[in-house]
């Protein structure tokens, strides 16, 4: 001993190391250990500029890391942590240099700790009191109690002293347990002969042990964290997903989803409304009109042209994207009034390409449409836009020439997790077999037609669209509140447009399948049509049936789930594919066996990689270590192909024979390629006879464009959660899934207004119009806070409540206006019903909290990250949260990113100082380190 450094000497050249570094537990004399390095009886030298650690594995399977420092070039001083010194008995040290050319590993040596007398000072533990409380339950007398509390504290000083920092408040915690013990002594004493009464007193002390948890620093609900208090921990942070490649095999020390709300914002500029066309040509599908031919150089067809009543003396640029065949060159051209027009840049692909036009200011334009160079043929043209001035904006959907959302064109806030607006009306489930007459609306037995049930409407535009629809002859039949047939209409086979009257209460849905002439349709293949009905004249995406309710909601949850992974993304499953006259032996996992069982057909067998949800718009890269045929002549093959739920192949994505192959998947835009898998062939041609195979070798599909080397698949860890409402988020303002005090569960940040409350405050004459208020003081700011609207768009910051027009805005008492000109709205009760399908979120003041149940709660807590590469994945609908990830790091790889980080501080500033140096200087250090370099050589 030399004070409180002990000496000890290492050689880092034996193939053993007997005597010991002897340590006392807990004491705190002994801190440091001088440790010489010797080789073949001669100092041995530390390398130069090296970081140096001591590491102790203790006997409890837990590991003790320290900084040492570099005493002499031989010579390491080591401190004594109190982890090092918390367990009894004989553990393992050792010693590493991490340098720039490598690291060195010193021999491994005996740590030996020798018992001590446990401190109850020093004790820290997380689960101390649910002992000392089934000690104390038992207990007959507070004597023996008090002796229970002081055996265990004894038994448990080994085991705490990982937890150091914990130390204090666990041992005031464990001193009022011991005196509350002492203190229902006494009570005891005074009740000896009342069994009641000392069981009322002994319950009475367990419940104050209980009550202390709360307060109690070092107690956790979660044993991870007190497992891994001490471990190096990072936080990373993405858009949906998180990639981290330096975790360790460790629970998940913190998650947190962070929902978003968006809402499409049109600033009206678009003149051009698309429901104005419908008697020229004709709508094709979806958001694409089409039209025959129209014009051939000068000669424009008046007849196809397009209306509009362009102001004098003022410019308008229209803009579109046009494809037609590549035999023709299509544009679009303004007309104007004195028969003249002004044609755009032409197209002549079968893929949309961009055309532009401007007008002349001195003509006045009244009208616009096709024109053609070339033979006669038909084109398709979409995102038309008509604006004044003489630049072509980015293309908005046509709102009134005003601001939206508005009250005449809404838009939809759509939150993390959401599935539905709520504007699909046709319940697909309810499409029954037979047909409806429609001259008595009486139901009879048919395999040709579907129809279904009765729908609620009013009066208004409706539209059915759905490409699948095209092959079909549709019907629309009106009916009275009594279900009284009033008369039917044919409607297009896709995108048909109707309107209800005023004396409709419902209206039925018959679709004939072949045009009604031939054939079978049945309920599940319309289903499977995907038939979308919503009201107005604009087709809008397909979404299920919700009960007209936006979903998640109670009635229709939804499931977030939340997915981790490790590198590896192969291996999931075998899927049996049709026909594919193949077997897979997968026993060796590193290898895969594909082996004939028949002379000819497909002779490959398939595996799923992911789900498109999960895989479309991320790189992948495809490697194998080796391919092996059983016999020459034999061409094996590597592919991705799309599949369905039946295991069928729809679409081939990409060969993969060149290891590595990297490829970005696309959505392959068809609704039944469900799932990406990856087929092995044995052999592409017929050449092949039963029982020929070719083996595949460690075979890797990684995330990202760089080959990662070949590891197992890890599974995947997937957890549900049930929404019953989407994650809302205004700004900062979100909701949370998160765990607080050990709990998972959601907290709300976002309030959504509860329609009945709107009140009228005023009436005001002239422009002024109606005003109405909801009470929001819980707002967590009140002037200009943020708040959404489906139906009105939110005042600019600022502005005055005198301003035209309709509006929400806010005021510094919490409350939320809406100003309108709608003569409509006269009394409250009419403002309320067209506000009841409207969506209104602002902030919250304090944050609302609910736990999820015991089986989520057990899901999450089990989530584990993988050593080497983990990803975690949000799957849901609606905008992507953001997700923050608290893991385990792996202590090497943090020790090298610290030193990567160090040697890049350095770097930056023997930079930032040679810049600093004169020109000259900098010149002659040049000239000395190359003179240098140049005498090395």
């Amino acid at each position: 001993m030399d004070g409180t450094i002990q000496n000890y000497t290492l050689d880092m050249a034996a193939d053993t190391k007997k005597d010991p570094l002897e340590i006392k537990q807990y004491d705190t004399n002994s801190r440091w250990a001088r440790i010489s390095l010797v080789a073949f009886k001669s100092p041995w030298i530390i390398p130069f500029g090296c970081q140096i650690h001591i590491s102790v594995r203790k006997t409890d399977g837990t590991l003790a890391n320290a900084t040492c420092t570099r005493e002499t070039e031989s010579t390491v001083l080591a401190p004594i942590t109190d982890q090092m010194a918390a367990v009894a008995g004989t553990h393992l040290g050792e010693l590493y240099f991490l340098g720039n050319d490598g690291d060195i590993r010193s021999q491994t040596f005996p740590v030996v700790v020798r018992d001590a007398v446990t401190d109850l000072d020093r004790l820290a533990s997380s689960d101390d009191f649910q002992v000392l409380k089934d000690a104390l339950r038992e207990v007959k007398t507070s004597t023996e109690a008090a002796d229970i509390a002081a055996q265990y504290a004894t038994e448990q000083g080994n085991s705490a002293r990982d937890g150091a920092q914990r130390a204090n408040d666990a041992a005031d915690s464990i001193q009022v347990a011991v005196d509350a013990a002492a203190a229902a002594k006494a009570c005891e004493s005074n009740a000896k002969d009342s069994e009641t009464a000392a069981a009322q007193a002994q319950q009475e002390i367990t419940d104050y042990v209980e009550s202390q948890k709360a307060a109690f620093a070092g107690y956790s609900k979660r044993e991870s964290d007190s497992k891994y208090a001490n471990a190096l921990t990072e936080t990373a942070t993405g858009e949906g997903s998180i990639t981290v490649e330096d975790a360790w095999t460790a629970p998940v020390l913190g998650l947190e989803v962070a929902g978003k709300s968006e809402q499409v914002q049109m600033t009206g500029v678009n003149l051009f409304d698309v429901v104005h066309v419908d008697n020229i040509k004709g709508v094709a599908s979806g958001d694409e009109l089409y039209y025959a031919q129209v014009g051939k150089n000068s000669a424009w067809v008046e007849s196809t042209k397009i209306p509009f009543a362009g102001e004098s003396s003022t410019i308008y640029t229209l803009s579109a994207k046009v494809k037609c065949g590549t035999a023709t060159n299509l544009g679009i051209a303004f007309c104007y009034s004195d028969g003249t027009f002004e044609m755009s840049n032409r197209v002549n692909d079968a893929t949309y390409g961009e055309v532009k036009v401007t007008s002349k200011a001195d003509k006045i334009v009244n009208g616009f449409g096709f024109i053609y160079v070339s033979a006669d043929t038909s084109g398709y043209i979409k995102d038309i836009q008509l604006q004044k001035g003489s630049t072509a904006t980015a293309y908005e959907p046509y709102t009134g020439g005003a601001p939206s959302p508005s009250p005449d064109y809404p838009q939809d806030i759509i939150s993390t997790g959401t599935v539905s607006t709520g504007a699909q009306m046709l319940n697909v489930d309810t499409i029954a077999q037979g047909m409806i007459s429609t001259e008595t609306g009486a139901e009879s037995e048919s395999s040709v037609f579907v129809r279904s049930d009765y729908i609620p409407v009013k009066p208004g535009d409706y539209i059915l669209s759905g490409d699948g629809l095209k092959p079909y002859f549709n019907h629309v039949m009106y009916f009275s509140k009594e279900k009284v047939i009033l008369s039917s209409l044919s409607i297009k086979p896709t995108n048909g447009k109707f309107t209800v009257a005023d004396e409709t209460a419902y209206i039925r849905i018959r679709f004939i399948s072949k045009d009604g002439t031939s054939g079978t349709v049945t309920p599940s293949e319309v289903a499977a049509l995907k038939p979308m009905l919503n009201t107005g004249d604009t087709a809008l995406p397909w979404e299920p049936y919700t009960g007209g309710k936006p979903s998640p909601s109670v009635e229709y949850p939804q499931t977030l789930e939340v997915g981790v992974t490790g590198a590896q993304l192969f291996y999931k499953s075998l899927v049996t594919l049709q026909g594919t006259g193949a077997e897979a032996d997968i026993t060796d996992k590193r290898a895969i066996k594909i082996t004939y069982t028949r002379a000819n057909g497909g002779k490959y067998a398939g595996f799923i990689v992911d789900d498109k949800s999960n895989i479309v718009g991320k790189t992948l890269t495809i490697s194998y270590g080796s391919i092996m045929p059983s016999k020459s002549g034999l061409t094996p093959g590597i592919r991705l192909y799309w599949i369905d739920n039946n295991g069928s192949v729809l679409s081939y994505v990409v060969y993969a024979n060149t290891s590595p192959t990297t490829i970005t998947i696309e959505d392959p835009q068809n609704d039944a390629a469900t799932k990406l898998a990856l087929l092995l062939y044995a052999d592409v041609g017929d050449a092949a006879v039963v029982n020929d195979y070719v083996i595949y070798k460690d075979i890797m599909i990684n995330a990202g464009d760089i080959p990662l080397p070949w590891e197992p698949y890890m599974g995947c860890q997937n957890v549900p959660i049930t929404l019953t409402e989407p994650l809302r988020g205004v700004g900062e303002y979100r909701y949370r899934i998160m765990c607080r005090d050990g709990v998972w569960g959601i907290e709300r940040c976002v309030g959504v207004v509860d329609n009945g409350q709107w009140k009228k405050i005023n009436v005001v004459s002239g422009s002024a119009g109606h005003r109405f208020v909801y009470d929001a003081t819980d707002m967590i700011e009140k002037l200009n806070c943020m708040v959404m609207c489906t139906k009105y768009t939110r005042r600019p910051n600022g502005s005055s409540f005198s301003n035209a027009g309709d509006y929400m805005a806010t005021d510094e008492r919490g409350k939320i206006f809406i100003r309108t000109l709608n003569p409509d709205f006269e009394t409250i009760e009419a403002f309320k019903e067209f506000m009841a399908d409207a969506i209104t979120i602002y902030p919250l003041a304090t944050p609302t909290w609910e736990p999820f149940p015991d089986a989520t709660q057990q899901a999450l807590n089990e989530l584990t990250t993988y050593a080497g590469t983990t990803h975690l994945t949000i799957t849901a609908g609606g905008p992507a949260p953001t997700v923050t990830l608290d893991y385990v790091q792996d202590t090497h790889k943090a020790l090298e990113q610290c030193q990567e980080a160090a040697k890049e501080y350095t770097d930056n500033q023997l930079a930032a100082i040679v810049a600093a140096l004169p020109t000259a200087t900098q010149a002659a250090i040049v000239d000395n380190q190359t003179t240098r370099l140049l005498q090395e050589v």
